[in-house]
């Protein structure tokens, strides 16, 4: 049963981690290739399917973590799950009101904060690809090693 959990969350982990890169190393320089207008458009749908996306998985992982923990899969996958957690703060606090500057009803596409904000979401964004990157190859330096 614990191979079981300890791979469903490498799995669940992975998605995270797929997601994040995708959309730092994808989805944004992609939408920073099309006109602004294109780009703000974009983002609105963009950021709502991934925020409730990566907060579900991020919350299975956290579970799955501590469950993996108390069935003797080793302390080290709790503490990565709530290191994980991490990104929910450091995301309302510094990329929400880029986002929510990003989708305001009525901003202006063409002002200098719109577009130091469609430059600055890529830079802040970043951080929290590089936490999903280490959690996952905490994860599956864990699942090689049966634990630790």
């Amino acid at each position: 049963m614990l191979d079981i959990l300890i791979i469903l969350n490498l799995t669940i982990m992975g998605a995270v981690y797929g997601y994040a890169v995708a959309a730092s190393a994808v989805a944004y320089p992609a939408m920073m290739a099309t006109s602004r207008a294109t780009a703000v458009e974009f983002f609105a749908p963009f950021f709502h399917k991934s925020a409730h996306m990566q907060l579900v998985l991020s919350l299975v992982v956290l579970g799955l973590s501590l469950v993996i923990s108390l069935m003797g899969g080793g302390w080290l996958w709790l503490i990565g799950g709530v290191v994980l957690q991490v990104s929910g703060p450091y995301t309302i606090r510094t990329l929400m009101p880029v986002n929510n500057r990003i989708m305001a009803e009525g901003a202006d596409i063409n002002s200098d904060q719109m577009t130091k904000d469609l430059r600055s979401w890529g830079r802040l964004h970043f951080p929290r690809t590089v936490l999903a990157t280490l959690i996952f190859v905490l994860f599956a330096y864990l699942a090689v090693l049966g634990g630790a």
